[in-house]
């Protein structure tokens, strides 16, 4: 061969790598599926676990181009999923039941919260040591609220009720004043505006809904695979932003919302720590993504007793447990397989996968974790697997 080709021969085929380089790059990011995320209110840190997961690239990771879509007041969002206009929602677990007691076709599919953040927020100077402790007196809440008939036919307490108004007035004006409140978020702004506060979680042994995760029928049944991602995306997202730097979303955040300041941003995320909201009691078994079929069975038991469901349902009615997580994403044992596997190294990975057929699933764990070890240390190859008051959100920010 002539030596003054070879100069132009490595220049041609270098081009021609690039050029194929570009190509695989441009295939790859149309291969992206769209995926519609219909959010209950305004952009808030409530949401951060799945602006975590879009800033860090977790659902792009996944083959996901995710839009989340705000809600707000008239956020109608179980219609919404159920018509096919979004894929996917999020609101509380009571919604769905009563929903698909009524017909609606869609289904849970996953955890947000493991127990819903609506609270009593209550002056300091007066303070409440359970809900028992509302009996006779006067609280500002949404009347459609579910937890009211669960209180008052269930538990047995009985209180005035007056409707929930969208401002801080009444409860700063008057301190023997009780008000329905999200405990991550009113708490703050009544501390902010110099009163001494507390606040108790609605959900109890009694009553303890959900935050979850759904989808319509329809989609499940077609697109099972995008369901499992985007669930499993979301889930690492949450762990990530709640445990982790929630920088990344809070800068979405931010961007979306000049009005969210660092200082309620970084309460919202203790709050939902503190209460252990997302991450589930220990004690009880829980942790992120989680639904159980037995207690989603009590609470489908609870709502036929105190008469708000239009017809009894069964649990396989109203959830989808194939992308529910094996595996509890906070603890420290699971981190080092699930949620840091860029600090194992790659052979190690690899070792320990008995089955040669699922080092794919490990390789993969490098970049998403998307590989579980179950007991035996082999990968598992599951996947993460009436609408709301929303009076009671009038005056978030």
């Amino acid at each position: 061969m002539n030596p003054r080709k070879i100069p132009l021969l490595l220049a041609v085929a270098l081009t021609a790598l690039l050029a194929g380089c570009g190509k695989k790059t441009e295939t790859k990011a149309a291969a992206l599926v769209k995926v519609r995320f219909q959010t209950d209110w305004f952009p808030q840190p409530e949401h951060g676990g799945y602006y975590q997961a879009l800033a860090k690239g977790y659902y792009a990771a996944e083959g996901l181009d995710v839009e989340i879509l705000p809600g707000g007041p008239n956020a109608q969002v179980m219609t919404t999923v159920a018509v096919g206009r979004t894929d996917l929602g999020m609101t509380n677990g009571d919604d769905v039941i009563v929903a698909v007691a009524r017909g609606i076709p869609i289904k849970m599919v996953g955890a947000e919260m493991q127990r819903d953040p609506q609270g009593i927020l209550f002056h300091a100077e007066h303070p409440l040591r359970d809900l028992h402790d509302l009996q006779g007196k006067t609280v500002m809440a949404g009347a459609g609220s579910t937890w009211i008939q669960v209180l008052q036919k269930k538990i047995g307490v009985e209180f005035k009720l007056i409707p929930l108004v969208g401002d801080l007035a009444r409860f700063m004006n008057n301190p023997e004043f009780v008000q329905q409140c999200f405990v991550t978020n009113e708490p703050f702004f009544a501390r902010q505006r110099g009163a001494n506060v507390g606040a108790l979680l609605i959900a109890s042994d009694t009553y303890e809904p959900y935050r979850v995760i759904f989808t319509s029928t329809e989609f499940l049944t077609k697109h099972p695979d995008v369901v499992g991602k985007f669930v499993r995306a979301s889930i690492r997202g949450w762990v990530d932003y709640l445990s982790g730097d929630p920088a990344p979303a809070n800068r979405l955040l931010a961007a979306k919302r000049n009005d969210l300041t660092p200082e309620f941003m970084a309460y919202s995320i203790k709050a939902m720590n503190e209460y252990k909201l997302v991450s589930g009691d220990p004690a009880k078994g829980e942790w992120a993504g989680q639904l159980k079929a037995e207690r989603l069975q009590k609470q489908i038991a609870l709502l036929q007793e105190v008469g708000v469901l239009d017809k009894p349902v069964a649990v396989s009615d109203v959830a989808d447990f194939e992308f529910i997580p094996t595996r509890n994403l906070f603890r420290p044992e699971s981190s080092r397989d699930v949620f840091k596997p860029n600090q194992r190294p790659l052979p190690v990975m690899l070792s320990r996968a008995k089955n040669p057929a699922a080092w794919p699933w490990a390789i993969y764990g490098v970049e998403s974790f998307a590989s579980l070890w179950t007991k035996d240390d082999s990968p598992s190859l599951r996947m993460l697997p009436r609408s709301r008051n929303l009076a009671s959100r009038a005056f978030r920010p």
